[in-house]
């Protein structure tokens, strides 16, 4: 007759002890350990420690605080050739792939913490042939099962378990936080490629505008009406703009090269064409409340899930320091014919039970527990920083965008009357009222602001772009990975 085993650990034990109380040679011994292991186990757990932080009722800064940004915030830019480089950086990126595989690396780990918690059967099968100098021979066959199980009394597996559960949800907002900044570089470098191509244009249109003020100053000079230093002064001038061009196209190559790498392509990489960095919309970013941040950070969630993890290791440290109770069950079938092993072996089963107290480990246990307790301290300060530092980056990107929004209108109005002057001046200087040298002032001047302004339009835009960052790029909290359920 075939007995069924029940699978549900807790009911196991409870058979298990059945079985062995009935053992008339194991009663007396084994009914206090039978009563105390059908209570309820002693919990060594320790509440988790609070981070004493108060989120601000308001920002600091003026901001839209009734929603938060979209999970695809990019698409706010409104630039047809960023998004599918968003999409290749999905795809492609060498980082995430890493991240990736850091996850599948925590899902195992959890995998194997959660097998302590179930029973370990083990099968075994044998066949023997014995003879003598007679030549007279014989054989044997056997099979057996062996099953082991540690009650988890203290509640040391079920700590580590949930250590390493915790541990699994830190790499995954790890994962999340680095796809985070993984889109802000993207979206970053693209945009400072514009600014760069535009400014590269800029000069060259400052060049050929230099040029042929520096031709009519030559034809000006061979009649007489210039002299020898109005010639140089602008000479100076067409120089200094050409020296510009080589270091604006080595700062092109190495952003492009830094594109290709997070896409995970080749330098030779073909990319989008380059647009006007004026077709790039800015977007009014919504900040929403400051009391919401710690469910739209990923970084926020995966700092706390360490420090549940330390939690739990530290619960588990301690549970070692107590007795552990391991249970076994024995079962084998022996038989002289291959034949009868099954039909009719001769069998045997065995019963045990076991406690195990740690004496002397030379301070070891003790130790784990004191740096279980510091590890816990440290990621509760780390959890403490991240909060902080969480909430002052947003307040900071938000200052960043309203201050890079104001100096970019003052640079506007700077630079249509600075085009103004120069047109102006351009005029009176064919007609010979101003001298050279005013000329090339306003000149100066004008294309100084045309750079400025096309710098500040990028700053403006990469402010932005950390305030969504700073908020999380539009994530937010999912329910928890695993389930007590789903480990078994």
């Amino acid at each position: 007759m075939v007995t069924c085993l029940p699978t549900r650990p807790r009911i196991l034990i409870r058979w298990w002890l059945s079985v062995l109380i009935k053992q008339r040679s194991c009663k007396t011994h084994l009914s206090l350990l039978a009563a105390s292991l059908l209570l309820s186990a002693c919990s060594l757990n320790s509440p988790l420690p609070q981070a004493q932080v108060t989120a601000p009722a308001n920002w600091t800064q003026p901001a839209e605080q009734l929603e938060w940004p979209s999970a695809d915030w990019w698409r706010n830019y409104a630039n047809e050739p960023l998004e599918a480089l968003i999409l290749r950086a999905r795809s492609g990126n060498l980082d995430l792939a890493t991240a990736a595989s850091r996850l599948l690396q925590a899902d195992a780990q959890l995998r194997q913490a959660g097998a302590a918690l179930l029973p370990q059967v083990d099968g075994s099968i044998s066949a023997n042939r014995n003879g003598d100098d007679s030549s007279a021979s014989s054989s044997s066959y056997g099979a057996g099962l062996t099953t082991r199980y540690e009650v988890d009394f203290w509640g040391r597996n079920q700590s580590l378990r949930a250590s390493s559960l915790a541990s699994l949800q830190a790499t995954r907002f790890d994962q999340e936080t680095l796809a985070i900044s993984i889109e802000a570089a993207v979206v970053t470098t693209w945009l400072q490629i514009l600014e760069n191509d535009q400014r590269l244009l800029l000069a060259e249109d400052s060049l050929a505008s230099a040029v042929q003020v520096l031709e009519l100053v030559e034809a000006r000079y061979r009649y007489g009406a210039a002299d020898r230093l109005e010639l140089s002064q602008q000479q100076t001038l067409v120089a200094q703009l050409r020296a510009g061009l080589p270091t604006l196209q080595q700062r092109q190559l190495q952003l492009r090269n830094s594109l290709a790498l997070l896409l995970g392509e080749t330098p030779d990489t073909v990319l989008p064409a380059s647009s006007p960095l004026t077709d790039v919309a800015i977007p009014l970013v919504a900040a929403g409340l400051p009391s919401e941040l710690l469910e739209r950070r990923p970084d926020i969630r995966a700092s706390e899930a360490r420090l549940q993890a330390a939690n739990a290791d530290l619960s588990a440290a301690r549970a070692a320091l107590f007795p552990s109770i391991q249970l076994t069950a024995q079962w084998g079938a022996q038989s002289l014919a291959l034949g009868t092993l099954v039909s009719n072996p001769a069998t045997s089963w065995g019963l045990a039970a076991g406690l195990v107290q740690p004496i002397f480990q030379g301070g070891q246990l003790r130790a784990q527990v004191d740096g279980s307790v510091a590890r816990q301290e440290e990621l509760l300060v780390d959890y403490r920083r991240t909060l902080l530092t969480a909430l002052g980056e947003v307040d900071t990107a938000l200052g960043a965008v309203q201050q890079a929004e104001q100096r970019y209108g003052f640079l506007l109005t700077a630079s249509e009357l600075a085009e103004q002057a120069f047109r102006l001046a351009e005029a009176r200087y064919r007609e010979g009222s101003i001298t050279l040298q005013t000329l090339l002032d306003t000149q100066r001047t004008w294309y100084s602001s045309l750079d400025s302004l096309t710098q500040q339009r990028a700053t403006w835009l990469l402010a932005s772009i950390d305030l969504y960052r700073a908020l999380g790029g539009g994530w937010q909290a999912q329910e928890q990975v695993y389930t007590a359920d789903e480990l078994g």
